[in-house]
C-alpha cells in the first residue's frame, strides 16, 4: 500500500530528507550483526555481514550494471527479509555507481535512470524501525551519490518526491510469511520523456513463483506518468476517466 511521505522536506540544494529513526545509520551497515538478544530470540533477526553481502551479489554480477553493461539497472531484487537494509544498499550502490552525468547527463535523463535503479528494489521486514532504517541507508545512499557525481547541481523537487514515493512503496513493513496474498507491490514500469507506467500486484510465493507480477492486475495505469506527478497520483491513472480507487474495475465509460 502507498505511504505518503512523512515530514519529507527538500535540502538547501534540493537534495533528499526524509523521517530517520535514531537508530537509522547514514549509509554505513550497522557495526553489530544484531540489534538485542530479545530480538534474536523472538524472530530469529541476525544481520547479513557486510562481506557476506558481498560474495552473494558477486554470484549474481550478471544481474547489476557492469562496464560492459552499463545501462542494466532494471533488474528485480526482493529482500522479503531485509532488516535494515544491507542487501538493498549494496544492491542500490551498484546499480548508482553506473548513474552517471557522463553517461545520462544532467536533468530529466539522470533522474529517471536514478529512480530507476531506486525502483527495481524491494524490501519487506516485519519490524517496523528495520523499514526506516533501511529506507533511511537507501536515501542517505542516494545522496551521497547525488553529492558526489552532480556536485553542486540540484536536482527537482519532483526527483525528491518521486523518490520518496518509492521508498515507501517498495520497502515496507510485513509479514513475507504469512501475508503473502495481502502484500502489495508496484511495478514501475519506466518510458521515454521521464514517464513510469505503475502496475500493482501482490506478493504470492506459491502462485507467483519468480515473477512478482504475473498473476494477476488489481490494477494499472492505463497511461504513463511523468515521475514528478508520482505524489500527486498515488491511485492508477485512467485514460478517460482520470483516476481510480485502487481495486475498482476499470471503468471508462463517456
Amino acid at each position: 500500500m502507498w505511504e505518503a511521505p512523512i515530514s519529507a522536506t527538500i535540502l538547501e540544494r534540493t537534495h533528499l530528507k526524509g523521517p530517520i529513526e535514531p537508530s537509522a545509520s547514514s549509509g554505513a551497515p550497522p557495526q553489530s550483526q544484531i540489534k538485542s538478544r530479545e530480538r534474536v530470540r523472538n524472530l530469529a533477526e541476525v544481520y547479513t555481514h557486510k562481506r557476506e553481502v558481498d560474495a552473494m551479489l558477486d554470484l549474481v554480477a550478471n544481474m547489476l550494471p557492469s562496464a560492459e553493461d552499463p545501462q542494466n539497472t532494471d533488474r528485480k531484487f526482493l529482500e522479503p527479509a531485509c532488516g535494515s537494509g544491507n542487501f538493498l544498499e549494496e544492491i542500490l550502490r551498484r546499480k548508482l555507481a553506473h548513474v552517471t552525468v557522463r553517461r545520462y547527463g544532467r536533468g530529466e535523463r539522470y533522474e529517471q535512470r536514478t529512480l530507476r535503479c531506486v525502483a527495481s528494489i524491494y524490501g519487506i521486514d516485519i519490524k517496523m524501525d528495520n523499514v526506516w532504517e533501511a529506507r533511511a541507508r537507501m536515501r542517505a545512499l542516494i545522496n551521497y551519490h547525488l553529492d558526489s557525481d552532480l556536485n553542486t547541481q540540484a536536482v527537482s523537487p519532483g526527483f525528491v518526491s518521486a523518490v520518496e514515493v518509492i521508498l515507501s512503496t517498495n520497502v515496507i513493513r510485513a509479514d513475507a510469511l504469512a501475508e503473502a496474498a495481502s502484500i502489495e507491490l508496484v511495478d514501475y514500469r519506466p518510458g521515454p520523456g521521464g514517464e513510469f507506467r505503475r502496475q500493482w500486484s501482490y506478493l504470492d510465493a506459491e502462485a507467483n513463483g519468480l515473477d512478482l507480477f504475473s498473476v494477476m492486475v488489481p490494477c494499472a495505469d492505463e497511461v504513463p506518468i511523468h515521475y514528478s506527478q508520482l505524489a500527486d497520483h498515488p491511485d492508477p491513472v485512467l485514460q478517460v476517466n482520470g483516476l481510480a480507487p485502487r481495486g475498482h474495475a476499470f471503468v471508462t465509460g463517456a
